[in-house]
């Protein structure tokens, strides 16, 4: 009867420190900045940085290392951060 409560115990270790292993190397977390990569044939969603819509990035306007989601964002935001 020990040995088998050794063995569960054992048993449930191992997937404790399993589950936290994989918790390190895992998807990554919310509030990383870094923008993941599209996946083949999809553009990459960049942020208005005027208003915070959202646009494809081959539809957007840049600027200064600024995406717009278009020409007058991207002029009153140049008026407004000289």
């Amino acid at each position: 009867m020990g040995l088998i409560l050794r063995l569960l115990l054992l048993g449930a270790l191992a997937w404790v420190v399993y589950r936290f292993v994989k918790g390190f190397r895992g998807a990554p977390r919310p509030d990383d900045d870094t923008p993941a990569a599209p996946p083949p044939g999809q553009q990459a969603m960049r942020r208005c940085a005027q208003c915070g819509v959202h646009v494809p990035e081959g539809e957007s306007t840049q600027s200064r290392g600024h995406f717009f989601c278009s020409e007058a964002h991207r002029d009153a935001y140049l008026r407004e951060h000289p």
